[in-house]
């Protein structure tokens, strides 16, 4: 999603031991469109250790909760605030949790940027409801682990709703029946691990588009897409950037993550959120973000399309470990975009959007700030990237490197120090000092340069001993060469002839004198 706030999850302290693992769920959901309330009922299976004696769940309070069950047996338990324990007996194997519950989700005021369940009306008066959890967790409306990082390894996700509707959710259609009092039941079923907050419910008067992709390893893959009924047009015609983008990333990352889910596109009244095979488009079927030019250099395309289909890879296969290291989300499906544009459009082009990026660049606080992601995860991320880019001998190098990067961490959960050890294993040059000037400080590094009588003088400034600032530099005629910075002064003998440094290559502030 792309967003700038994120807000904690409630989290136990018992985390730091060994914890139950979620291993499939099942979600039933009622929605009440005149009371915009739900009706919810929760079936979990957990994975247990021998010495496991209880399983913790995040809800918010604001849900009644009617019935628990453990292994079909109701069992007592206790809340606190967020906080819903459930005891289990010590030795066991597996554990199925059911819970069914009841009450009013908040609403969200900004989607997605804040989270919540989203009632509206169509342009024809019908109903339309999504919702969006991202910052808030899955335990803004259904019972959720309190571990981030556990993810159930399927799912499925169920709703009776009116029969005028459709209903959409995360993966593969598995059934879907009129009811006879004029309700509808319909299940989407999940067959990988899926971020909690990623899975969603969408209610409209949906139609669907249906298309296939012929995948480089050769399977096909089946696309579809969930316009409301009346912007059926706009959506065939602005959906054809579907294809190649697809076949960029798949080209850079690897095949698209969950194939046999299948890939789907579902209009909601918010821009964009990255829901798992299930993505939540907003953008008025407009290129750019909502008709303006996002690049900032006159460079059109689908911004919300290409963003969140990039958290196919970056943020739903591999994942964050912590919400601490989630700017590996956002870092990576930002550089997805100049990947995209490095594809569709040149390198030029794609230098030229990266450079762009810097000017939404706050440096007001470390990336990684008192164990959250800071507001610069998403730009200042994908500039780091571009940087340690540099370190490679060529772009086809980096790339290679790139992709070994995402077939390696396909379907896991990742921490910061394991990117850092990755790259400074893969990359020559590349130290874990490269990560601290970028990830923990606030400010860049300074590149001080002064040009006098025949010599170019250069340094870093404002950055940690011992760093080095891989960097090329530009002669009059176009030549590049590289020459890395450090805190220690260099010269070039300049001949009288004008030598700048490549600054959209490398992430840095100019300083001359």
């Amino acid at each position: 999603m792309f967003r700038f706030i994120l807000t904690s999850l409630l989290v136990s302290s018992c985390l730091l031991n060994a914890q139950p693992d979620l291993s499939y769920i099942h979600l039933q959901i009622t929605p009440n469109f005149e009371k915009q309330d739900i009706q919810g009922n929760i079936d979990q299976i957990w994975n247990l250790n021998p010495s496991d004696t209880l399983i913790e769940l995040n809800l918010y309070p604001e849900f009644i909760i009617q019935k628990v069950t453990l292994n079909k047996v109701p069992v007592t338990y206790s809340r606190f605030e967020n906080l819903l324990s459930i005891p289990i007996k010590k030795g066991g194997s597996k554990a199925q949790i059911s819970i069914q519950y009841a009450g009013k989700p908040r609403q969200a005021i900004k989607p997605p940027w804040d989270g919540g369940f989203i009632w509206k009306k169509d342009i024809n008066n019908k109903n339309w409801l999504t919702v969006a959890c991202q910052d808030e967790g899955a335990q803004l409306w259904w019972p959720a682990p309190t571990k981030y990082s556990d993810e159930p390894d399927s799912a499925l996700i169920t709703a009776t709703y009116p029969k005028d509707l459709f209903f959409k959710s995360n993966g593969k259609l598995a059934k879907d029946r009129k009811n006879k009092n004029h309700t509808r039941t319909t299940s989407w079923k999940v067959t990988y691990p899926i971020n909690t907050y990623n899975i969603t419910l969408n209610f409209a008067d949906y139609i669907r588009i249906s298309d296939t992709l012929l995948q480089a390893n050769g399977k096909i893959l089946q696309l579809n897409y969930y316009p409301l009924s009346y912007n059926k047009d706009k959506a065939i015609k602005q959906f054809t950037q579907v294809k190649p983008m697809l076949r960029y990333f798949e080209s850079y990352f690897g095949s698209y993550p969950f194939y046999r889910d299948g890939y789907s596109v579902v209009e909601t009244p918010y821009p964009g959120m990255e829901h798992q095979s299930c993505i939540a488009y907003g953008n008025g079927y407009t290129d750019g973000y909502n008709g303006k030019d996002y690049s900032n250099i006159d460079l059109w395309f689908d911004f919300i399309l290409i963003h969140e289909t990039g958290h196919e890879w970056w943020g739903n296969s591999t994942s964050a470990a912590s919400k601490r290291d989630f700017w590996l989300q956002e870092a990576f499906c930002t550089y997805a975009e100049y990947v995209y544009v490095y594809e569709r459009f040149g390198k030029l082009k794609a230098e030229a959007y990266m450079e762009a990026k810097k000017r939404l660049v706050s440096n007001k606080a470390p990336i990684l700030s008192n164990d959250e992601t800071g507001i610069d995860m998403y730009s200042k991320g994908a500039l780091m990237l571009h940087t340690l880019q540099q370190f490679a001998s060529s772009d086809e190098e980096w790339f290679k490197v790139l992709k070994e990067f995402a077939l390696a961490f396909r379907s896991k959960s990742i921490s910061t120090e394991e990117l850092e050890n990755w790259f400074s294993q893969k990359l020559p040059g590349v130290e874990p000092i490269f990560f601290e000037q970028y990830l923990r400080l606030a400010n860049p590094p300074q590149l001080e340069i002064t040009q006098e009588n025949g010599v170019l003088s250069f340094r870093i400034r404002n950055a940690l001993q011992n760093f080095v600032l891989p960097l090329y530099w530009i002669a009059e005629d176009g030549k590049r060469m590289r020459i890395d910075a450090s805190a220690n002064l260099q010269t070039l003998s300049t001949k009288g002839e004008s030598i700048k440094p490549d600054s959209t290559s490398s992430y840095f502030e100019l300083i001359t004198k």
